[in-house]
């Protein structure tokens, strides 16, 4: 049986808020390693949120805005992470459970102690019925999900380490592919990875994530950049495609994750400073709507002390 992964992020372009990326797997036949897993598992996943009978999976995009809120995203997120053995029932307990943090969020006034049930849109009964059809599907296994929150703190120090914010978005990845790396390199991994802005070459990148490894170029330029690594028994293709949460179901998967842990954080961040500022319009953290933001804040931050570092990105 080989292993199907896809990584994608959300928060990449805000000002405030954490950036995530997160990376999922699905266990499949060996016969199946080049299948479309939206085909695999057509009776259970559909892309679009009208069909009731399937669980939507998308890009995040297309399932959630803030007018529409999270239910959709919700949904999916939280029927797929019950399908692996990972059920949630709170905030702090899907950061226990699927989250890796490098930093405690306890550090940040907004989410010190916060916690709230979840779900917070999506039917709990209709969350547990499609895990239970995830769990008993043919075709492909869902094997978990792992989402790495960048808080703003840790993402100013790490940009100021390794120079941008792309070179920190590539890091959080090579994490994720070094880890599966480790754990199915010898079942044979194939990784689809939403493409890094208008990056076309990641050869001397997957060198440093391989170490030692021997890096074939199979496709390079604007629309996909595929490499074969292999090193021994192990060996995983990675593939770095423009759309890719439209043309491949786990990165679409890893999306609407990074999305939904985007806005938990952001939940809690709204509702901290709503309590201090009475009649505060919420933000999503982007740049015009984030400079409104931070006007209107401004008065409260000054009194609170709160550090620019803990609160705005660099960049």
């Amino acid at each position: 049986m080989a292993v199907i992964a896809g990584i994608d992020e959300a928060g990449y372009g805000p000002r405030l808020g954490p950036l995530v990326v997160s990376g999922v797997a699905f266990e499949v036949p060996d016969a199946a390693i080049g299948d479309d897993l939206w085909t695999r598992l057509a009776n259970v996943v559909g892309r679009s949120p009208r069909d009731r009978d399937r669980i939507p999976v998308d890009d995040s995009k297309a399932l959630f805005d803030q007018s529409r809120g999270v239910r959709h995203i919700e949904r999916t997120a939280l029927a797929f992470a019950a399908a692996a053995g990972r059920p949630v029932a709170s905030f702090r307990s899907l950061l226990s459970s699927l989250a890796e943090l490098n930093e405690s969020v306890d550090a940040y006034p907004w989410h010190d102690g916060a916690d709230f049930p979840l779900p917070l849109a999506a039917d709990a009964a209709q969350v547990e019925r499609d895990a239970e059809r995830l769990r008993s599907a043919e075709g492909a296994r869902f094997l978990g999900v792992r989402s790495i929150p960048v808080l703003v703190g840790e993402f100013n120090r790490l940009v100021e380490s390794v120079g941008t914010k792309s070179a920190t978005l590539f890091l959080k990845t090579a994490r994720l592919l070094s880890q599966w790396w480790q754990d199915w390199g010898e079942r044979g991994v194939t990784a689809y990875v939403d493409k890094h802005g208008g990056r076309n070459r990641y050869d001397l990148l997957l060198y440093q994530t391989f170490f030692g490894a021997r890096i074939q170029t199979l496709a390079e330029g604007s629309e996909e950049s595929i490499y074969e690594v292999t090193d021994g028994q192990r060996r995983m293709t990675v593939g770095f495609y423009v759309r890719g949460d439209s043309r491949h179901m786990p990165v679409a998967l890893a999306s609407i994750f990074s999305k939904y842990v985007r806005e938990l954080f952001m939940h809690t961040f709204n509702a901290y400073w709503r309590r201090q500022v009475p009649g505060l319009r919420p933000t999503a953290g982007y740049a015009t709507d984030a400079a409104r933001f931070l006007r209107d804040i401004a008065a409260a931050r000054q009194q609170l002390g709160i550090a620019d570092r803990m609160l705005v990105r660099v960049v």
